[in-house]
């Protein structure tokens, strides 16, 4: 089956050496060509979506070499493809355990480097307001945690706060966001940070909300290589309370849209959930500090 996917492909009919990824969370068919190229396969029935995002990681190969460059989109029978160029080594979230301290920080920090220069690609001129958009959403989540079996106490903490706060979106920037990321979409090769993958979920909007799932993916795999991102995002500056304010609001909205998910899962992934919503709130004192106990 794999031999035939690729022989219908002309650009690369004849490879040598075809190896499927089995790993990730994509519904996408994945293949590793020669070790050069990339192949995904998916259903054309989001076909549009897609093709933004091809289009979208060729012009985000303009602002940063750690993102892969897109070689051709196209049609197979039943499916369609992108091909991109393959960036070889393996996930943070895998790796960082093998790495001191010192490089963890410096795998986090120039990752932070990589993702700022993503975000100077604007949203497309027609795209609406990022505060319209998010509240749209946000308020979506706000009423099904409503129906969602867990204490009063946080519902009204997570509402209270998101409420009070929220106008903070209005004005943001709309830019590029990739929205996915944490250390499973981060690839470190020799110790060192190699790349950005897997742009399925990218997105349009505030540039900070691109941080929002650090607290509760990232800082849980290593404390360093997370604040390595803040501070490589802001080239060594101290971040202001702006970005923090921000930073906690976007948190406190992925809490609420990760306990409602949470439910449509496993008991594990539901506990996990959870877990982890407690302790991003616990991390930022319940939403009495804006900077979080794990970069201070």
């Amino acid at each position: 089956m794999e031999n035939l996917i690729i022989e219908a492909i002309p650009s690369i009919k004849g490879a040598a050496t075809i190896r499927k990824i089995k790993k990730g969370f994509s519904s996408d068919e994945k293949y590793i060509i020669d070790y050069r190229c990339l192949l995904r396969i998916f259903p054309k029935n989001n076909i549009s979506k897609r093709k933004e995002e091809f289009d979208t990681i060729h012009q985000l190969s303009q602002f940063s070499e750690a993102v892969p460059k897109a070689l051709e989109f196209g049609l197979l029978k039943d499916k369609a493809y992108m091909l991109l160029t393959y960036l070889p080594g393996k996930d943070a979230e895998a790796e960082l355990k093998h790495l001191n301290l010192k490089d963890q920080y410096l795998s986090g920090f120039e990752a932070g480097i990589e993702l700022k220069k993503m975000h100077k690609l604007p949203a497309p001129s027609k795209y609406p307001a990022w505060s319209t958009v998010k509240k749209k959403k946000s308020d979506r989540y706000l009423f099904q945690l409503e129906n969602i079996d867990i204490d009063r106490k946080l519902k009204d903490k997570l509402f209270t706060y998101i409420r009070k706060n929220e106008h903070l979106m209005e004005g943001r920037q709309n830019t590029f966001q990739h929205d996915d990321f944490h250390p499973s979409n981060i690839l470190i090769i020799n110790k060192r940070f190699r790349g950005i993958i897997d742009f399925q979920r990218m997105d349009w909007g505030d540039p900070v909300h691109d941080l929002q799932k650090l607290g509760f993916f990232s800082k849980q795999i290593s404390e360093e290589f997370t604040k390595g991102i803040i501070d490589g995002y802001h080239k060594n500056r101290k971040p202001d309370e702006e970005f923090w304010s921000l930073f906690t609001l976007y948190s406190a909205m992925h809490i609420v849209s990760a306990l409602v998910w949470g439910q449509k899962g496993s008991h594990v992934q539901k506990e996990l959930f959870r877990e982890r919503s407690l302790e991003v709130m616990a991390d930022h004192e319940n939403f009495n500090s804006l900077i979080p106990n794990w970069y201070q």
